[in-house]
């Protein structure tokens, strides 16, 4: 099970592959699209309005995800650090193939021809940020990928759902430490600031 740390998480801006409807894995290094720029920039524009700010920015070694952290850390102006085990699930055969084919095997948890088991993948992710908590940041933003937010779920058998480019999470740990130990707060803009409610997955009916 992951550090009962806080910690903020978002996925990606929008990608070429993404907006071509297409699979891109840890396999297949897609770039933003101008719509993924803009998405970055919108959140950069408000970063600056969250209750509690970060103290360090990490990022997948995958470009869409290193370049989503760059442009928020223009505003941020932190340390900003490259982990290369926040890449997406390494999906095999299935990269570059059409999404809707290969998302109801994804669902059904079928592991990837030539790729990373689930169980793999999780265990990278766990250890990923098991060894950025050893750094005992006091709030760390981590900016990597849609699978992510998965694998934790799948740690705790818990189902995460859909989560869109560039959408900020806020994991906060809520005792027990059992099932799905985390309050997680989605950000939206409103008023011209960041506002948080409880996400969609989010184990726990209370506010934030």
């Amino acid at each position: 099970m992951l550090p009962a740390r806080p910690f903020y998480l978002l996925r990606h801006g929008e990608s070429e592959a993404n907006a071509a409807r297409l699979t891109a894995g840890g396999g297949l290094d897609s770039p933003l699209n101008e719509t993924g720029r803009a998405q970055a920039r919108s959140l950069a524009a408000l970063i600056d309005t969250l209750p509690a700010k970060p103290d360090i920015v990490y990022h997948s070694s995958m470009i869409r995800a290193r370049e989503t952290a760059e442009i928020l850390n223009a505003s941020l102006k932190l340390e900003i650090r490259a982990a290369r085990d926040l890449r997406e699930h390494e999906v095999g055969a299935w990269e570059g193939q059409p999404w809707d084919e290969v998302f109801p095997l994804i669902l059904s948890r079928t592991d990837p021809p030539g790729g990373e088991s689930f169980l793999a993948f999780g265990q990278r992710i766990q250890s990923v940020m098991e060894d950025i908590r050893k750094k005992n940041h006091r709030l760390p933003l981590l900016v990597a990928h849609g699978g992510v937010f998965h694998a934790i779920g799948r740690l705790y058998d818990h189902e995460v759902g859909t989560i869109r480019n560039c959408h900020l999470h806020y994991f906060e740990p809520h005792p027990p430490h059992g099932h799905f130990p985390w309050r997680v707060s989605r950000f939206d803009a409103e008023g011209g600031k960041l506002a948080g409610k409880p996400a969609p997955f989010c184990a726990s009916s209370d506010a934030p």
